[in-house]
């Protein structure tokens, strides 16, 4: 089994992302070579909003100790803004991470706060580099991955400022970067070949770019954000819709033997 920090340094894996315990091991099972939390699949398994602050940092650090209890494979998990505004906040939290289990974190430059906006370039690359720092002390290969949310917030004319600040975050030594919004060919290429570092790209169930596309890009890790739950939850609401329905109780794919599931967690 790899390292999550060997993942990045050659060819282009999928990072799962899960929202809850067993949403993981059932991706491992399934052969997922390294999982990630989505901050929005575990708001809605407990009725919360996707938002910065919706769920604490005490509870995201529990979710994300269960999850890599329960698994064998690396798990990323989803920081949003480090849980904090100031660089010791972030050190803080991927520290707590670490001790959790975690094999690394997505830092945001996002403050959740609409009074705050997006943190200054400067405080942002700050931030990354006490992530960073945080997390080789932690341990070595822990890998910090580096958000640019600029262009998911602010559009396409927002790309070439988060280029720069995904350039400022490599020279502060993340290990991954990533600049969710950005989902065309010519930008993520630039990306890739300007960045400075391994990129994440986003991609999304039934979207129209595939995994091998994005490997031909360039791109080093494929995550999928909350698209699996979003998936899951369609097929969940169809399944419903029939049964409460017509009753013909045969939408939706066959289920899971229940012996094949109860001994993932034996």
């Amino acid at each position: 089994m790899k390292s999550l920090h060997e993942l990045h340094q050659s060819g282009t894996f999928v990072l799962v992302n899960v929202h809850d315990v067993g949403s993981a091991a059932l991706a491992e099972a399934a052969g997922a070579e390294a999982i990630g939390t989505t901050s929005g699949g575990h708001a809605y398994t407990i009725g919360r909003p996707d938002a910065v602050g919706a769920i604490s940092r005490d509870e995201s650090i529990a979710m994300a100790a269960a999850i890599c209890a329960a698994v064998s494979i690396p798990v990323s998990i989803d920081a949003e803004n480090g849980w904090g505004h100031t660089p010791e906040e972030v050190a803080d939290t991927i520290t707590a991470l670490h001790e959790a289990g975690a094999a690394g974190a997505s830092i945001e430059d996002w403050s959740g706060d609409a009074a705050i906006g997006f943190y200054d370039k400067g405080l942002a690359v700050e931030r990354i580099a006490a992530a960073v720092e945080a997390g080789r002390n932690a341990s070595p290969g822990f890998v910090v991955c580096a958000r640019a949310d600029q262009v998911m917030h602010e559009g396409p004319d927002a790309f070439a400022g988060a280029l720069e600040r995904l350039q400022a975050f490599a020279a502060a030594g993340a290990g991954c970067l990533y600049a969710p919004g950005v989902d065309d060919e010519v930008r993520i290429r630039t990306l890739v070949t300007e960045a400075g570092g391994p990129i994440n790209g986003l991609l999304g169930m039934h979207g129209p770019t595939s995994v091998p596309d994005a490997a031909a890009w360039g791109v080093r890790r494929v995550s999928l954000g909350s698209s699996l739950y979003q998936a899951t939850m369609a097929a969940f609401t169809d399944m419903v819709r029939d049964a409460v329905g017509p009753g013909t109780l045969s939408v939706g794919p066959e289920p899971l033997d229940y012996a094949d599931i109860e001994a993932l967690f034996t």
